[in-house]
């Protein structure tokens, strides 16, 4: 009916300027609805990568006359965009605009063409302004221009980058391996297995966002979909050292080699502005006075150094400079991520004449300086058996140093039931004290905090604190007899047990030949910096003239001789011991 009414209105119209002028204009034949928007003309070639990083910027601002139609009607305007020579017969379309502008911008182009257009692929598009007042009038359209786009794949852009999965040698996203990211690309020079899986994610945490298999445009030949729930990526490639590239401004990732694939390089050295220890001389970056590294496994090397300030260094092969190097993949030098030869900068360090652990990964692309752990001289106990807690208090309790293991220190007591124990290297409590955090798992074991230690039911216990563990066991004391005097040297045999008269008094088997008396104490969390039980001389004590003494962290005891039939009994409460 609306079409009607603008055909009368029309046919007037035309009649009338007929009239005017002289009947010289043709007969209308169809409505006549309105004057299409003429789009300003575009000064620039549109050719564009479009990119995440970029996405609020403009790509074009459009400026349009209104569009008229016979009758005053409200007009909306859309832009429509479509492949150049497809003549718009199936046009994507923004939303509305109710003025004669507007801009475009990069997230809002690649966002309404990425359902119909591959990323990463350059495309020639056609844009033009579609006119619209209602249902009954056809849409009116200005003239088109093109533009040259190559869409991007919209995910998010990481701010870190971490890698696992059983290719690589971390397979859990808690010790996920750091890349190197500098402008939107992440790099990562490691160690991937054949045939194996991995993934990518922007944290060390289950929560982290996962970078996987079709959140990248392109990949490289060696790498394919795993096909499991994770969506991993699969890597096909041979086992060997690889340059793991993931660009998110082109949205690829890609695996190169970066060096032919070794089993194992027998020996690592470290090389630069250093003083040895060992021989206090600055060689000045000769590598044949380069120090060499532990080979701690494959591709995992190990070395205790003194550094000074500013220290700069870098791995080598070999103690030449034909051979391969790693440093820093970071222009500051200090980032624990590698780069290999050719495209790394040393690594730059304040040692402060400080001893340092430093270790080389080649396996998960890292290095680590780690400095020396310094450790009290002594540890001693306060707690619920001290009038007021007061550290001036005769009833302190001096822990055991282990030889070798400044780490640890142990202490055999009498507690009364349900006391409370705390402890510090100082007879203080000048903020060094501690105690424990939270619940003892079933060996005794607890946390190192701030909260007092129990100390459970009463009787002997065992207090052992591990400085690098940062653990301390509260259990049962376990003392052995050890040596010829009480059959042989193969320890872990000879054990005390309480004495049936009196529960203050630990016996040991009787002996079955004369020689000295040896005995030592062992517990779970006795061990040394590899995780294994300290060897049995190191917890060594003995008894000398009636006393209880220990060897801590001294020379061999003095000889303590037993005769055949002879037990020991240790009384820890008075620090005193017999041969009967």
């Amino acid at each position: 009916m609306k079409n009607i009414k603008y055909l009368f209105i029309s046919l007037l119209a035309v009649f009338f300027i007929a009239c005017d002028d002289d009947f010289d204009t043709p007969s209308v034949t169809e409505p006549v609805q309105g004057t299409a928007p003429v789009l300003e003309g575009l000064t620039e070639e549109i050719d564009l990568v479009l990119e995440k990083k970029n996405e609020g910027n403009a790509i074009v601002n459009l400026n349009w006359t209104d569009a008229t139609y016979a009758d005053p009607i409200g007009v909306r305007y859309y832009v429509q965009i479509d492949t150049i020579g497809n003549e718009f017969k199936a046009p994507l379309e923004f939303d509305r605009v109710n003025d004669i502008t507007t801009t475009i911008t990069v997230g809002d182009l690649n966002t309404l063409i990425s359902s119909r257009y591959a990323p990463a692929k350059m495309v020639e598009l056609e844009a033009r302004i579609r006119a619209f007042a209602n249902e009954d009038l056809n849409s009116l359209y200005s003239s088109s221009f093109t533009m040259k786009v190559t869409p991007y794949l919209d995910v998010k852009i990481p701010t870190e980058l971490y890698i696992y999965g059983t290719a690589t040698a971390s397979e859990v996203v808690a010790d996920a391996l750091m890349a190197y990211g500098k402008d939107n690309v992440f790099t990562k020079y490691l160690k991937l297995t054949k045939d194996a899986s991995f993934k990518f994610s922007d944290m060390q945490s289950s929560d982290g966002f996962d970078y996987n298999f079709g959140k990248f445009a392109t990949i490289s030949e060696n790498i394919e979909a795993a096909g499991d729930d994770e969506g991993n990526f699969k890597f096909t490639g041979e086992t060997g050292w690889y340059a793991v590239t993931a660009d998110f401004v082109n949205s690829s990732l890609s695996i190169a080699a970066y060096e032919s694939y070794v089993s194992d390089y027998p020996n690592i050295y470290l090389v630069g502005s250093l003083t040895p220890s060992a021989a206090g001389t600055d060689y000045g970056w000769d590598p044949s006075q380069a120090a060499e590294f532990t080979r701690e496994s494959e591709g995992v090397y190990s070395l205790e150094y003194t550094i000074p300030d500013g220290a700069s260094f870098k791995f080598i092969n070999q103690q030449n400079w034909d051979g391969l190097d790693w440093a820093d993949a970071d222009g500051e030098g200090n980032s624990g991520v590698i780069a290999p030869k050719g495209v790394n900068t040393n690594i730059a360090f304040d040692g402060g004449d400080a001893e340092y652990t430093i270790t080389l990964d080649l396996n998960k692309g890292t290095y680590s300086i780690i400095a020396a752990p310094i450790y009290p001289s002594v540890v001693y106990i306060n707690g619920s058996f001290v009038t007021d807690w007061n550290w001036s208090d005769d009833a302190i309790l001096e822990m055991i140093p282990v030889h070798s293991n400044p780490h640890l220190f142990w202490k055999i007591a009498w507690f009364d039931a349900d006391s409370q124990i705390k402890f510090n290297s100082n007879k203080a409590w000048d903020g060094g004290d501690f105690g424990k955090t939270g619940d003892a798992d079933a060996d005794g074991i607890f946390t190192k905090g701030g909260d007092n230690t129990p100390t459970g039911t009463e009787g002997y216990k065992m207090v052992v604190v591990n400085l690098l563990t940062n653990t301390i066991q509260v259990t049962d004391p376990v003392i052995y007899a050890q040596g010829s005097a009480f059959g042989n040297w193969d320890g872990g045999q000879f054990l005390f047990t309480t004495d049936v008269t009196d529960a203050k008094i630990l016996v040991s088997p009787a002996t079955v030949a004369d020689d000295n008396a040896r005995m030592y104490v062992t517990a779970t969390t006795l061990t040394n910096e590899s995780g294994t039980s300290v060897d049995w001389w190191q917890a060594e004590f003995s008894v000398l003239s009636g006393e209880i003494a220990y060897r801590g962290t001294g020379n061999d005891l003095p000889a303590a001789p037993i005769t055949t039939g002879q037990v020991v009994k240790l009384n820890f409460s008075t620090e005193t011991g017999t041969f009967e």
